[in-house]
């Protein structure tokens, strides 16, 4: 589609929308009868509307067509002052090129005029320039002997020299030829600086000698304070001429040779070099570094920032201008040294307790009062202005290397303190006893104070290390009871082979056991209750879970002593020789007995927990006894008379477990007599009531139990079996 076609048609479609909102308009207006009345106003008012925009737009179009008219006709001048400068910039090529030949005959006279400006400088110049090696050998002697200001003097006249012939040689006169100027020029400029090379020369020494000056600032400002305050002048003039150069126009070609010499930057680069040496005097050895040495190097250090820095209040600054601020400066040089210094020690495969020593000196030591806090360094040195000694990433690298090398150093420890406990419990010697004459193994407790001691050690050096150390003491604390708890399955396992062997076996469990007891009481302050620190607060081990599964080990190993002892006695009941006569009950009471002379030796606590576990076996192995006897009662009367036996073994295994000293014997009376009611009741119809009452009693008791008690009485009918099953079903 053309563009003469999208025209008609965008203006058709304005057309219809300008017709549909004046129907609009229309509808809107003469919406009742009444308002035809007003028509002809309306109409009036849209002809009067319609003839002022005609006019607008006639107006608007005839201002375009104005402008469009006067910018054609520039357009028509601009071209035509084009074409006269083509003219003319063609007659001047022309012309040019008519003109090479004079040129050429001219350049004997450029050369001619080259050398007369180079002879009349030379010849201005002359008497200077023939003094000009004297007074480099005069400046030199200066210098050695240490006139430094009349040396800067002999050395300002030179450079000035030397400047002014340079800047007069590379001059070019507008009339001369640019091209060949410059080449002469250079030629002349090379000359001139091969001359005046001893200049240059003579500045670098003196820069020199100003800089060594500034490297022993401290021994020269005590001795001779004169001499470093005429450097500090020397250094401030050239500082000042420096500044000139630089304000200079930026269009200048020529610049002075040497510029900028930037004396003062170097100035702070060499003291600050002197103060890395002084501070940094002895040598330190980091191979096999001990703390020892370590402590003795950092006192040392100590000494000398301190030192340094007083000397540099009271001594240098009066000998500086005020503008350089060299209190603060210097104490940021010391502080970057020691940073750096500490950062090589750090670098080092350093053990925990160097290291420690390095942290609680960055961290301690080096912001107090016997540091950069001294009293008199405090009016001049803003610590937090200096910034941090080590960065904190590198700080806290630091702080988890010593977590891990803490952790590291406790393992290796604590594998070999098992180690030396274990060959113990084997040894043909009884374990030590307290005051109180219970057996005590120190394992537990030796441990549980040196993870205490690294604790408090971290702590002085803050929360956030203290907090790390204890979390890393948690877990090895944790290692150190499983590692427990797999050294008494591998003594078990000993004595299985050969019960007479280790000899005290028995007793070094109980050792074991109060080991574990006296360990409870101090667990409290390793792994408070309510962590402070969002570091703690992560998942860490439950010490006293893991603690009490490495006593209910060794208590279980003990229990299993008596348990194969008593066990074949167990056997023997129920049986008929046990239900006519029977000392059986009687050798498990005394085996009980003997069995509690051992458990005598074990703290309180743990004491009454194994009386209450021994009671728990054999009520246990009673229980299981009778369940699994094959003797069935063939009447009425050994029903009693088994009822009576069991009545009789209650009271003598109650006697026994309140000589023992259990505080109430909860389970295995109580058991042995609920049992007996089974066997006691006449009338078998009333068992579903007696066993719904056994089952109430003793929830673990189930239908095959309930079972094989039936059997034993030997009188239950298959009816009332099915109801007594019922009732135990119902119940669990």
């Amino acid at each position: 589609m053309s563009a003469e076609d999208g025209g008609v048609l965008a203006l058709e479609k304005a057309e219809s929308l300008a017709r549909g909102a004046a129907l609009k308009w229309a509808s809107g207006i003469f919406c009742r009868p009444d308002q035809l009345a007003h028509l002809g106003h309306y109409r009036r008012r849209e002809t009067q509307r319609n003839n002022s925009i005609q006019s607008r737009l006639k107006s608007v179009l005839q201002s375009y067509l104005e402008g469009v008219e006067h910018g054609l006709s520039q357009l028509r001048m601009a071209y035509t002052e084009v074409r006269h400068v083509q003219q003319a910039l063609s007659k001047a090529q022309d012309i040019w090129r008519t003109g090479e030949g004079p040129r050429s005959r001219l350049q004997p006279i450029h050369q001619l005029v080259m050398e007369h400006v180079q002879l009349s400088v030379v010849i201005q110049s002359l008497p200077y320039i023939y003094t000009v090696p004297t007074l480099i050998d005069q400046t030199r002697d200066l210098i050695d002997h240490h006139h430094l200001l009349k040396a800067h003097v002999n050395l300002r006249d030179l450079e000035n020299l030397r400047d002014d012939v340079l800047y007069r040689l590379q001059r070019v006169s507008p009339f001369v030829d640019s091209s060949h100027c410059v080449q002469h020029s250079a030629e002349a400029a090379d000359l001139v600086q091969q001359f005046f090379a001893g200049v240059q020369d003579l500045s670098e020494e003196l820069g020199r000698t100003l800089f060594s000056l500034a490297s022993s600032a401290l021994s020269v400002a005590s001795s001779d304070p004169a001499v470093l305050v005429s450097a500090i002048r020397i250094i401030e003039r050239e500082e000042f001429l420096d500044a000139e150069e630089t304000r200079g126009p930026p269009q200048q070609l020529w610049k002075p040779m040497g510029r900028p010499k930037r004396w003062r930057e170097q100035f702070f680069q060499a003291l600050e070099k002197g103060v890395c040496e002084r501070l940094m005097g002895s040598e330190l050895m980091c191979d096999n570094l001990n703390a020892k040495d370590l402590a003795i190097h950092l006192k040392e250090l100590q000494d000398r920032v301190v030192a340094e820095l007083q000397s540099v209040f009271s001594v240098l600054a009066p000998c500086v201008p005020p503008h350089y601020d060299l209190c603060r400066a210097v104490a940021l040089m010391c502080h970057h040294a020691t940073s750096h210094h500490l950062h090589d020690i750090l670098s080092q495969d350093l053990p925990h307790s160097t290291m420690y020593c390095v942290l609680h000196w960055i961290m301690i030591i080096y912001p107090s009062e016997d540091m950069m806090g001294h009293p008199d360094l405090s009016s001049e040195i803003d610590i937090p202005g200096l910034g941090p000694l080590m960065p904190p990433e590198m700080m806290e690298e630091q702080l988890n290397r010593y977590t891990r090398s803490v952790r590291a150093c406790l393992s290796q420890w604590i594998h070999k303190a098992l180690e030396v406990e274990y060959s113990d419990w084997l040894r043909d010697q009884e374990p030590d006893t307290d005051q109180d004459g219970c057996y005590m193994s120190s394992l537990q407790q030796m441990v549980m104070q040196m993870l205490l001691e690294n604790v408090q050690l971290a702590s002085s050096l803050g929360e956030s290390l203290e907090n790390r150390v204890r979390n890393a003491s948690l877990y090895e604390m944790e290692n150190c009871l499983v590692w427990l708890r797999e050294a008494l399955v591998r003594y078990g396992i000993e004595h299985m082979k050969d019960r007479t062997y280790p000899t005290y076996y028995m007793h070094y469990l109980l050792a074991v056991v109060n080991g574990c007891s006296a360990l409870s009481s101090s667990i409290s302050y390793l792994q408070p209750e309510e962590p402070s620190s969002p570091l703690f607060r992560k998942a860490v081990p439950c010490l006293p879970t893991s603690l009490n599964k490495a006593q209910k080990k060794a208590s279980h190993l003990l229990l299993d002593e008596l348990q194969t002892e008593i066990q074949p006695l167990f056997r023997e009941i129920p049986s008929r020789p046990w239900l006519a006569s029977s000392d059986t009950v009687r050798v498990i009471c005394e085996k009980m007995e003997n069995f509690n002379q051992y458990l005598s030796k074990a703290r309180a606590p743990v004491f009454q927990y194994l009386l209450a576990q021994t009671e728990r076996m054999i009520a246990i192995e009673y229980a299981k006894a009778l369940m699994h006897s094959k003797l069935v009662c063939r009447s009425c009367g050994e029903r009693q008379q088994l009822a009576e036996r069991m009545s009789m073994d209650a009271e003598q295994l109650g006697s026994s477990l309140h000589r023992m000293g259990l505080e109430g014997a909860t389970v295995c009376v109580p058991l042995i007599l609920s049992l007996q009611k089974l066997f006691a009741l006449k009338d078998a119809a009333l068992l579903s009531l007696e066993v719904s009452e056994l089952v109430t009693a003793y929830p673990d008791i189930s239908d095959e139990h309930v079972l094989a008690l039936l059997e034993l009485r030997g009188d239950v009918c298959l009816c009332v079996y099915v109801c007594v099953c019922v009732c135990v079903c119902v119940y669990i």
